[in-house]
């Protein structure tokens, strides 16, 4: 039985062969990431959809419900955060994820940022742009030493922690669960917020990690400490982060920012990247080889 496939895309395309080596499949590509696209018109011109590949985008059970005969959801994301799991639940769509394809681009991303903004490099760059050499305002900050604390010490947060060693910068973690890791100490959330220079968010976006970073928990933070971001957006109450940076009591944030938001482009104190800290080439073919395994893997369940 030839299953009928939806691959919905606004972001970067992805090559239209990479299923062909998988039978019993009639695969329909929706992609552009311009302007023109529509995601009602994805889901209009397709109600016949068994099985959904997507990016991140608003799966509601309002767009879900349109599709009568889906069966399977195929993120080409690690996170669902965007789909609507309860609706999936009650209607018998297993929904499965793209894990582990960034590799250690996310972490050296995170670490990158950590540099930018420790030595003030958005802000020199701009000045000596203009012509002005006498740059006496921005003063940067000695990593070796400090103290970083990162919250979320799964795969990418254990790669950061890797990294910062190179550095001389001593780690400490809280995780949800207990864990044992030779590359810091744990400790619980408001000594990691109370001690650390640095602050690392590498951890996935649920009820319980909404708005974590809020006006209670930057209170807590170390004064003139540096907070970078590669998870979702929706981690970090934003009046909240505009309010530390604005009154010092964060120095700086390195944030790779999932949505197309205007308020963060007049943030003080900030080096902002349009959530590509997994776009390198290893992790694009890696991720690609990953999901289209998973389609390929599932299919093989199929009579």
């Amino acid at each position: 039985m030839v299953k009928t496939c939806l691959f919905v895309n606004n972001r970067e395309p992805y090559p239209e062969t990479c299923f062909d080596h998988i039978s019993g499949i009639d695969m329909v590509w929706y992609q552009d990431h311009s302007d023109r696209f529509s995601l009602e018109e994805a889901i209009t011109n397709n109600p016949t959809t068994q099985i959904l590949i997507t990016t991140l985008m608003d799966w509601s059970a309002a767009h879900l419900k349109q599709f009568p005969n889906l069966e399977l959801i195929i993120t080409i994301t690690t996170g669902t955060d965007y789909i609507d799991k309860t609706y999936c639940q009650q209607h018998n769509i297993k929904v499965l994820n793209t894990p582990g394809f960034t590799g250690a681009s996310v972490a050296e991303h995170a670490v990158a940022l950590m540099l930018a903004a420790a030595k003030r490099l958005v802000d020199f760059n701009h000045k000596i742009r203009t012509g002005d050499y006498q740059i006496f305002e921005h003063q940067g900050i000695e990593l070796f030493g400090a103290q970083a604390g990162i919250i979320g010490m799964g795969r990418i947060g254990s790669q950061v922690a890797q990294m910062l060693q190179g550095f001389g910068i001593n780690v400490v973690y809280c995780n949800r669960t207990q864990k044992v890791s030779d590359l810091g100490v744990q400790v619980d959330l408001d000594t990691l917020l109370n001690t650390s220079d640095i602050i690392f968010l590498t951890l996935s976006l649920n009820e319980t990690s909404r708005q974590m970073i809020n006006q209670d928990t930057l209170a807590k933070v170390k004064p003139g400490a540096i907070l970078i971001n590669i998870s979702p957006d929706d981690l970090i109450e934003f009046s909240a982060l505009q309010s530390a940076l604005t009154k010092g009591q964060l120095s700086y944030a390195g944030l790779d920012i999932h949505h197309e938001d205007d308020r963060f482009l007049n943030l003080p104190n900030t080096i902002l990247t349009p959530r590509r800290a997994w776009y390198t080439q290893a992790a694009f073919e890696r991720r690609i080889k990953i999901f289209s395994q998973t389609l390929a893997d599932y299919m093989q369940t199929q009579p």
